[in-house]
């Protein structure tokens, strides 16, 4: 059954800068190969002409209002987080509101007839409230409410962690809201579907987890004589920016102390001032590249020093298909079916996580043993050709449920 389906998110999903956007682009282009699509985004007029035509080419229909300027909370996040102190929506309800969205989504939902509703981001649950005679389906991210929890949990200030704890609660409190709003939900791992059930008491959860197209990383050919680690991320975001923070004032010093040759390539979008200041000789920002295959080639190691984000790590993925040992802090390989020690080595802490790289450095036995292991695992299990039809059966049953909830409530 062929299904017409309005997605909303917040900007168009490509180029594939970001986990989030590769997530995006690669369930719904094949979603959109038996579906009819309609896609509700932001985008820069003056320079999306190349990706509306990458979407569009792919079948998926783009409606467009024009981009603001990004909220951005890094350095800012304190500040920001005061000044939000009196509302009773989270701090990112800032960014992610606007009435000309809600004006054009209520003016597609009056002329034209969707059969379900697809909300790619779990912010943009807000402008549903006054659509469930729609089925509604969530395909979530991460538990939003979880990286303020961790970030209250390591600041010692207690001034900033009074204002954390408030935006961690607000979160809690408007995501619950949100998320028991909707037909069905998909969550990308079984620790977020617990979530969505223990905490917020959605009933109806499909796992759809983070994948990867492994083909496209076997041409990498890892250099363990590059001794140069990599950390691929989105550093717009604050979790990522926190753990380059951390890696850099807690871990790097403790690498070097045991080998003064290793390097650092930070691999990824937008990088802010305040983390370019550690660059140098051993470590390089390399901001937006069309390409990480020739950058994963130059590398040894693939670090994962993450201590406060949700979901299931792509980057992970990627290092896994293309050939690179991992060592990622618990948190960091949250979401994941990995052993420990046996697909990637998950440190305790700081002193741990520096023993953990200059391990893999040093042992060639223990990256071949690990690096077969977890190419193996992602080419089982994290294909995005065997992920992507569990969207459309998401689909299905938030249809289901919406027949149910609309029996019920006639009843």
């Amino acid at each position: 059954m062929s299904l017409k389906v309005l997605v909303l998110d917040e900007w168009i999903p490509y180029p594939l800068i970001s986990g989030k956007r590769l997530r995006s682009y690669s369930l719904i282009a094949r979603a959109a190969r038996n579906h009819k699509i309609t896609y509700l985004c932001f985008a820069d007029p003056s320079g999306d002409e190349e990706n509306r035509r990458q979407i569009e080419s792919l079948g998926i229909r783009l409606v467009t209002l024009p981009q603001r300027n990004p909220f951005v909370p890094g350095y800012r996040l304190y500040s920001l987080a005061i000044a939000n102190m009196f509302s009773s929506l989270p701090l990112v309800m800032k960014k992610h509101f606007r009435r000309d969205y809600s004006a054009r989504l209520d003016q597609l939902v009056r002329e034209e007839s969707f059969d379900l509703i697809h909300c790619e981001w779990t912010h943009y649950g807000a402008y549903l409230t006054a659509l469930r005679n729609h089925p509604l389906f969530l395909s979530s991210h991460n538990i939003e409410a979880m990286p303020w929890q961790r970030l209250y949990r390591y600041e010692r200030n207690p001034i900033r962690r009074a204002f954390l704890y408030l935006e961690w609660q607000k979160m809690l409190k408007f995501e619950e809201t949100v998320c028991r709003g909707f037909d069905h939900v998909g969550a990308v791992s079984d620790d977020d579907r617990d979530k969505f059930i223990n905490l917020y008491g959605c009933e109806s959860i499909t796992l759809i987890p983070n994948g990867i197209d492994v083909s496209y990383y076997r041409s990498v050919k890892p250099d363990p004589a590059t001794r140069t680690l990599v950390f691929s991320a989105s550093f717009d975001a604050f979790v990522n920016q926190d753990a380059v923070i951390h890696f850099m004032e807690s871990i790097f010093p403790r690498v070097l102390e045991k080998d003064s040759g290793v390097r650092v390539c930070f691999l990824g979008k937008d990088p802010p001032s305040f983390l370019r200041k550690y660059s140098g000789q051993r470590v390089v920002f390399t901001g937006t590249v069309d390409d990480v295959r020739p950058y994963l080639s130059k590398s040894s190691v693939c670090i994962v020093p993450v201590r406060v984000a949700g979901g299931s790590r792509i980057k992970i993925l990627e290092a896994m298909a293309a050939g690179l040992p991992v060592v990622s802090t618990a948190e960091g390989a949250e979401g994941l079916e990995v052993v420990p020690g046996e697909h990637v080595l998950i440190a305790r802490d700081e002193t741990d996580f520096a023993r953990c790289v200059i391990q893999l450095l040093d042992d060639r036995s223990l990256v071949q043993s690990l690096t077969a292991k977890a190419g193996k695992l992602v080419e089982e299990r994290y294909d995005w050709e065997q992920i992507a039809p569990l969207l459309e059966q998401a689909w299905k049953e938030t249809i289901v449920r919406f027949k149910q909830r609309k029996k019920a409530s006639l009843d």
